[in-house]
């Protein structure tokens, strides 16, 4: 998932992509307030579940006590780039275990 590159790079993640995308592009696929269940999709296993999520409650977390128009500078004081940045990297790591998907080729025996 691209949008957990960003987020395991810390500072120079928010650098990388700017603030706004560095929590956007993670909320446009992974977030509560959607009307699809994203826990229950079947191309997520049990642990990458329980990886997001962990993502998912630390950027939550950050958009309640930092203010929306934050500069890049400003969110990076704030400490939570490296507070996300090591269950960004745990969720990531589960996920390029497992591999990526690729229209251009069919697997011989599917992953799970």
């Amino acid at each position: 998932m691209e949008a957990l590159v960003a987020l395991s790079m810390g500072d120079s993640g928010v650098r990388s992509v700017g603030v706004g995308d560095y929590i956007n592009l993670f909320f446009d696929v992974i977030d509560d307030d959607i009307p699809w269940q994203w826990r229950d999709w079947s191309c997520f296993t049990p642990e990458e579940v329980e990886r997001l999520d962990a993502v998912h409650g630390l950027l939550q977390a950050a958009c309640v006590v930092t203010p929306w128009n934050d500069t890049d500078d400003d969110f990076i004081a704030s400490g939570w780039p490296g507070r996300i940045q090591p269950a960004a990297r745990a969720a990531l790591d589960v996920m390029q275990a497992r591999g990526r998907f690729r229209e251009d080729a069919e697997e011989e025996n599917p992953s799970e």
